[in-house]
């Protein structure tokens, strides 16, 4: 039962994803671009990622007064 629920699910969510690219096609915004985007966005919040951990890190540092 559960195995079958999850390819219904995959099924509709790849159609929504299928009608999503066809109807930006239409509108001039090729897939390739889609993907583009989203891989730079994951990029830029990645490096957003790392600033902060580098950031905590410092933070955490100077308090335990770690390496001095």
């Amino acid at each position: 039962m559960k195995k079958l629920f999850a390819v219904a699910l995959l099924t509709v969510l790849a159609g929504c994803e299928s009608a999503y690219y066809d109807t930006m096609e239409q509108f001039g915004v090729h897939k390739r671009d889609i993907l583009v985007d989203r891989i730079e966005d994951a990029q830029e919040a990645q490096e957003e990622g790392q600033e902060q951990f580098k950031d905590a890190l410092e933070q955490f540092q100077a308090v335990v007064n770690f390496g001095r």
